[in-house]
């Protein structure tokens, strides 16, 4: 009985795949969707926001797989809808251009996009760690005869990135490799989820310095992640050296790891270690004074800023031996000093809140902004708008 609900549903999804591939596409109708269709974030939700309110010309609908997430979007008076409703499926099938940062069979109802379709990922950030086909290669998975049929009724689930963007000729080459395109494919605009950055340059000094610390992905989904109290993380001691140096300091997990329960209790009554609340972190990410990070790829949008970045790479010969492979040398792409534990980093947070950074540092800083953003921001255009330009081209 499940193989035959099964291979119903496969026919139905294979009838408007029909549908999507001679349905006639409209130019103005461009449709979004992100992390495998449950949050409204990252570059697509940018983008988004930006076509709606600088681009009328345009329609954009963001189509989700949950109704809190169509209701979130509709409170802020734009369109959105479930992918499976009548006008979700409509506006998939007659879209020009699709916007994703997964793939589209995980941010869309994969059927509804038919090849003449574009597909556009604006992926989530540029890679320090491997990605795409860089990690799983091109090799292929035996099935059986059942999944052989499932796979021929599923063409629309096929991977499919007609373009993806860059922020330099240096990510370019980068991207287009780990996705298997062409070079010319990958549009050089930079990520719509910067132009944070770009408006929020000159805001104006708060009481407090404020840093945040974001380190990568950890274990598995849901885990317990300590990265705190093995590496001298002394609460009190801290907070103490935070108040007579006026900071506050904001610590972000990855969105699939948790700190420890204990740090957890301790933080409830601080008032200047603080838990991120797991939003969007683009909503508040360019109001920090600094960034503490370990590997995650969050340091080449921060960049942007021109304000100070930690390395705080406790445990890198354990993360390179059992965490996915580096796509650099690390110590080619990071600055220097590391602090390798939580007494260096509090020690480097006091230091550049009182600008103590040596020259060296600041060069590395400027090289390394050269080689990962392009020229683009001598002209200081949101980087939405030029991909907005580059997008009507197509």
């Amino acid at each position: 009985m499940k193989k035959v609900k099964v291979l119903i549903q496969l026919l139905i999804n294979l009838t408007i795949y029909f549908i999507a591939n001679i349905v006639p596409k409209k130019t103005d109708l461009w449709v979004f969707g992100a992390w495998f269709g449950t949050r409204y974030s990252d570059n697509p939700k940018a983008f988004f926001e930006y076509i709606n309110i600088e681009k009328k010309t345009i329609k954009a609908v963001w189509i989700t797989k949950e109704s809190s997430v169509v209701e979130q979007v509709r409170v802020l008076g734009f369109k959105a809808y479930h992918e499976k409703s009548i006008q979700g499926i409509w506006y998939q099938l007659r879209s020009k251009f699709v916007f994703i940062c997964q793939a589209h069979q995980d941010d869309l109802y994969a059927p509804c996009i038919g090849s003449k379709t574009k597909v556009v990922n604006l992926w989530h950030g540029l890679p320090l760690k491997k990605i795409m086909y860089d990690v799983f290669g091109d090799r292929k998975i035996i099935k059986n005869k059942l999944g052989q049929l499932v796979g021929f009724l599923s063409p629309y689930e096929k991977r499919r990135n007609d373009y993806t963007i860059a922020t330099s000729l240096f990510t370019q080459k980068l991207l287009a490799n780990a996705f298997r395109i062409e070079k010319e494919k990958v549009l050089i605009t930079g990520f719509p989820r910067n132009d944070v950055f770009l408006k929020n340059k000159k805001l104006p000094s708060n009481s407090s310095f404020k840093g945040i610390y974001m380190p990568t992905f950890r274990g598995g989904i849901g885990s317990e992640c300590d990265l705190f109290f093995q590496y001298g993380f002394d609460f009190h001691k801290i907070e103490k050296q935070l108040k007579e140096n006026n900071i506050e300091l904001m610590l972000r997990m990855h969105p699939v790891n948790v700190p420890p329960e204990s740090l957890i209790e301790l933080i409830k009554s601080s008032p200047l270690i603080h838990l991120d609340s797991g939003k969007d972190i683009y909503e508040s990410i360019a109001n920090y004074d600094c960034l503490v990070t370990d590997y995650s790829s969050i340091y080449f949008d921060f960049l942007l800023s021109d304000k100070p970045i930690i390395f705080a790479p406790f445990d890198l010969k354990h993360y390179q031996s059992k965490e996915r492979s580096l796509y650099f040398e690390f110590n080619d792409v990071t600055l220097t000093p590391y602090c390798l534990n939580w007494d260096d980093v509090i020690k480097r947070i006091i230091a550049v809140k009182n600008k103590e950074s040596s020259d060296e540092y600041m060069i590395q800083y400027k090289q390394l902004k050269k080689r990962f953003h392009s020229t683009l921001l001598e002209e200081s255009l949101p980087f939405s708008n030029e991909l907005f330009e580059q997008v009507i081209k197509l």
